[in-house]
């Protein structure tokens, strides 16, 4: 599966869900709202979940390096650098195809991780925001 249309999904339906016209779960506006809150809170943590899981592997791509030709032929030439490529500029002209491919990897990976890292702080937000709201705002799960 493609973590970035799962987090699509997401969106879309806790977009939804903040919508005033949703399906009545039942005859109390109270448990309609809990019943909200609730869904709210499962799909973030699964934002939580799927975009700290993007985080990591963006982040050990960047740490691995391009996929690029050297003298050697096509490998992974930075993957026992542990990252200290990065700050190594002299080491990137041994990838000598695709051209650029070093700079490539690290705007590209810095950016994924950076929108993933974004992506984790609102998703927590919101699973913040709707727990407080559940158990201490508007409405409580134990009252009915």
């Amino acid at each position: 599966c493609n973590v970035p249309l799962q987090i699509l999904l997401l969106a879309v339906i806790l977009i939804t869900l903040e919508c005033s016209v949703f399906y009545r779960c039942c005859q109390s506006e109270s448990c309609n709202k809990t019943y909200r809150s609730f869904i709210s809170i499962v799909l973030a943590l699964l934002g939580v979940a799927f975009s700290g899981y993007s985080c990591i592997i963006f982040t050990l791509g960047l740490i691995q390096g391009p996929f690029c030709n050297s003298s050697g032929g096509w490998d992974y030439i930075f993957k026992d650098t542990a990252g200290g490529y990065l700050t190594d500029y002299p080491a990137w002209s041994r990838c000598t195809e695709p051209a650029n491919i070093v700079e490539w990897n690290i705007i590209l990976l810095s950016v994924l991780i950076a929108l993933s890292a974004l992506q984790l702080i609102i998703c927590f937000l919101k699973v913040a925001a709707e727990l407080k709201r559940t158990l201490c705002g508007t409405y409580s799960v134990f009252v009915q």
